[in-house]
Order: structure tokens, then sequence, then C-alpha cells
């Protein structure tokens, strides 16, 4: 078959994706590529970070791509890696946490990712789950009550996946010293989110390295970072963090090296992609990203207000929005939302709106003329 067929039937068979460009999708936490990230993404396919002696320049990259969200995380010596995404920064923190100190309870938040779940069944951990507060915070109290003799660490959420909320991690953090415990910061969203919020002038608390029992943090360059898929990260406090993770492979091509990350051969076109849209943008570019979203989020927050029968589940505290219903089923609402061609989640009892890069003003007027009007139809 010449590639033309190929490409035709390629084509075909691809037409029934969503596209972010669309606006349609409301409920994702991943956006559309920079055109910049994908230039370069696209450019270094070939490098492999798992053969860090045949790509030293890529090695070299990634460490300053790392140094660069390390910087934004309040500790600029942080090691760390590009890996493929939250899941696998979250089950090597976790990995890290057992295997230093011996212990295989984790306490979490109940409104933490799927991904801590997995983790915790990959690596025969036991993980207790505290409950949340009204607002969608972990109950500290419940936290300090769960810890035991067995406790390996605690995972706070800086960016909750249901309405993007910051546990409170200077608590947290006090507690972990306290009990000389791992704490990891769970920031997959909310990690190139809440930095930018504090420039901008919004309360939001500590959640990074400045706090001294934070020991080690997930942040995702392809959520709100719009670097290509794969490129989550993981950053440690210390270098002895680092030891439960390492794997001598002595048959590299490049010649032996040691390795961290879960994957053997790893994209090293998602490091560079990070490196280069970071010099690119630099804080002020993200800050006006950042910005941007707020402001989307804060018209759709008033006019919900508006609405009869709808209201917010709680203020936003980054750019995600719970919306319910009163005397509404709200399955009903997001299934007629679907059939209009809106891809939006549904958590706990409510319709979720995350605003990412790829949302515009007209999307959003769009939406919420859509939800007046089965909103009429519901009643």
């Amino acid at each position: 078959m010449n590639q033309a067929e190929v490409l035709k039937q390629l084509s075909e068979k691809l037409k029934r994706d969503l596209t972010y460009t669309s606006g349609l999708i409301l409920g994702s936490m991943c956006t559309k590529p920079h055109p910049f990230a994908k230039e370069v993404f696209q450019k270094h396919l070939e490098k492999n970070l798992g053969d860090p002696g045949l790509f030293q320049g890529t090695v070299e990259v990634e460490r300053e791509a790392i140094c660069m969200l390390a910087s934004l995380m309040s500790k600029p010596d942080a090691p760390g890696f590009i890996v493929s995404g939250g899941s696998e920064a979250n089950i090597l923190a976790l990995w890290s946490a057992r295997d230093k100190l011996n212990k295989r309870q984790v306490v979490a938040s109940a409104s933490c990712h799927a991904s801590i779940d997995k983790a915790a069944a990959l690596l025969g951990l036991k993980l207790v789950k505290a409950p949340v507060t009204e607002e969608g915070e972990v109950d500290v109290d419940a936290v300090r009550r769960l810890i035991n003799d067995d406790t390996a660490a605690i995972v706070s959420i800086a960016g909750t996946t249901d309405l993007g909320v910051i546990d409170p991690i200077p608590e947290l953090s006090e507690l972990a010293l306290s009990y000389d415990i791992h704490l990891h910061v769970d920031a997959a969203f909310g990690g190139l989110v809440i930095p930018f919020l504090k420039e901008l002038g919004y309360k939001v608390p500590d959640f990074d390295f400045k706090l001294q029992g934070v020991a080690s943090i997930t942040v995702d360059p392809h959520k709100m970072g719009m670097v290509p898929i794969p490129a989550g990260g993981i950053l440690f406090r210390d270098e002895e963090s680092l030891k439960p993770l390492s794997f001598n492979l002595p048959y590299l091509s490049g010649g032996p090296a040691l390795q961290y990350t879960i994957t053997g051969t790893r994209p090293g076109a998602s490091a560079i992609a990070v490196w280069a849209l970071f010099k690119h943008l630099g804080r002020e570019g993200y800050r006006k990203v950042v910005a941007r979203c707020m402001e989307l989020t804060e018209i759709i927050a008033i006019e919900v207000e508006r609405i009869p029968k709808a209201r917010l589940v709680r203020k936003p505290v980054m750019n995600v929005v719970g919306i319910t219903f009163d005397g509404v089923k709200v399955e009903a609402v997001a299934e007629k939302l679907r059939r209009r061609g809106w891809a939006i989640s549904t958590v706990r009892g409510f319709i979720r709106i995350v605003v990412m890069p790829h949302v515009k003003l007209r999307h959003i007027t769009r939406f919420m003329r859509d939800l007046k009007e089965i909103l009429r139809e519901e009643v």
C-alpha cells in the first residue's frame, strides 16, 4: 500500500477523535501542545535518554530542564527526571519512600489520583485514605490518626483532579517532619499553575520544597506546561532518595550507566521540548497563560451563579470549576451536553470543567448557552 493510501485510511479512522482546537474538550487536564514545543519535539524523535552515553547533549538538556522545573518548586538543585507522566512519577516517589524507610503503609487523601492506587498495588503497599473536608481538602487530623509505625509516606495533592483544590500542605509538612516520614506532593496539574497564581496575587498556600517536610514532587509539563505528551516530571529533595531507584545497565551501546526511571527507553524529545518551551515562554509567558485561564474560569463562575438551579461546588482555587444542580440530575445534564458534542467530566455528583490554554471565550460562551438551554428543558 502506498503512503498516500495509508494516510487516507488513517485520516478516515481518526475522524472520530475530538480535537482541542474545537474547544469542545472541557474536561481534560491536557491541552493542544504549543506550536514551538511541537516543532522542537518532532525534530528530535531519535533521541533516547535510556542510553545516555549516546546522547550526552540530551542528558545535559534534561538536567537543565529539571533545574527549570525545580526552580519553580523553590529548590533549583533538586534532582529528578522527565518521565512518561504523573503516574510514573507518583510510582517512583512511593517506591523511593518504601525502600528508603523500609515501611509499607501510605496515607493519602480520598481525592488522590488513581495512579496512587496503581502505585500501591504495584509496590505492595497498604494504601489508607483520609477523608476530605467540605471544601475538598484532606482532613489533617484524620491523616494524623491513620499514621502508624509502618507508615512510609503521606501523599498530598496540589491541584486535585476533581476540583483543583490544594491540600493544607504546610500542616502536612510539619506532620511528616514530626513522624520522620516521606511527604510526596502530587502537583501533576497544579505544579505549573500555583507558582504563577502566587505571582498574580492569588492567595494560595505553599506546597513545594520551601516546606522542609516535602520530600518529592510530581509536576507534569504535558498539562499546563503545553509540552507534547509524554512529559511528566519527578523531583526529589535530595540525591539520597534516588538510591532505591538506581539500576546499573552494563550493556548499553553508549557505555554502562545508572537508570532511575521505570521505562528503559525514554524519549529525549520530551525533555528537549520542555527545555525549549521553558526557555521560550519563561515565567512571564506562563504567567500570562495562567492569567488568561483564570479570567475565563472566573467568567464561568459568575455565569453559573446567574443560572437558576445551578451553583458552584466551591469557589475555584485554580482553573477547575465544579458545577452542580438543585432538583436536576447531574447525569441527565451531562448526557445532554455530550450529545451536543461537549467532552466534560462528571465527578462525585457534579460536572467538572477544566479551563486549559486551548479554551477560548467563544467556547465558554457557547457552553454556557447550551447549559442554560438544557436546564430550561430539565426544569
